[in-house]
């Protein structure tokens, strides 16, 4: 009776609560016994739970038969909600993952090469797709602009403002600002890594369409420091921790 019992009210408060939270409401002592502040629940979080958990019933009437079913007002309901958040909030605060500095070090010796900062561009370029339908030959075109380059008619960002199709960049005068080779076609970025600071290339022809491009910098690949990755490192070992926290104290 006891497991039907709670199949009955997990089906109630279920949809809105995480599945601990549900047990734990359950299983609450009826106030005023319970040690756990109810009024210290954010209410906009109890309105949230509720509100989720009525939108599985078809009608207002169904969700008002249910709690009828069950023995409950909304009032009661709500109250429940309440505690249960109220509960896990204690547990998260009482519960604080301990990462030491120490653990920190350690997993950042271990795992340092994971870490690598991959070797990064700044680079602008001129674009002109190769998708527009009513002009199949845009290499006249790239060459043209090209040669205003070379011959000092307009300087490369005056071109990439006048020219360019890339409506994200055209604005920035090309400037496509720092990627690394995971973020741009492999065509591009073998162009990009022909070049030296300062240098332009020919034009260059990837999936997309034909693109000038002049490389800015260029910073090569590294592994960080441990001030570099110690803030990122302890948030991760601390969210671990926490969820192991959790399932710790979840029921089974």
């Amino acid at each position: 009776m006891k497991g039907c019992l709670e199949v009955i009210v997990v089906l109630l408060l279920g949809a809105g609560l995480a599945a601990w939270i549900v047990w734990d409401a359950l299983h609450l002592p009826e106030p005023p016994h319970t040690t756990v502040n109810a009024a210290s629940a954010d209410p906009a979080a109890v309105k949230a739970e509720l509100a989720m958990l009525k939108r599985q019933f078809q009608t207002p009437a169904d969700y008002q038969q249910r709690l009828a079913g069950q023995g409950l007002t909304e009032a009661a309901l709500q109250n429940r909600i309440a505690t249960a958040l109220s509960r896990q909030q204690e547990v998260e605060t009482t519960n604080q993952p301990n990462v030491t500095e120490k653990e920190v070090r350690a997993w950042f010796d271990a795992h340092r090469e994971s870490l690598r900062i991959p070797e990064t561009f700044h680079a602008v370029h001129i674009f002109l797709t190769r998708h527009e339908k009513s002009k199949p030959d845009r290499e006249t075109e790239i060459r043209f602009i090209q040669r205003q380059i070379l011959n000092g008619s307009l300087n490369f960002r005056e071109a990439a403002a006048k020219f360019s199709e890339d409506d994200r960049t055209k604005k920035l005068a090309g400037d496509l600002g720092w990627f690394s080779a995971d973020r741009m076609p492999p065509d591009f970025i073998a162009a990009v890594k022909a070049l030296k600071p300062g240098q332009t290339s020919s034009p260059v022809l990837t999936e997309l369409g034909w693109h000038l491009i002049q490389l800015m910098e260029r910073r090569p690949s590294r592994l960080p420091t441990f001030e570099e990755a110690r803030t990122e490192i302890q948030a991760t070992l601390e969210t671990k921790a926490r969820q192991a926290i959790q399932r710790s104290s979840s029921p089974e």
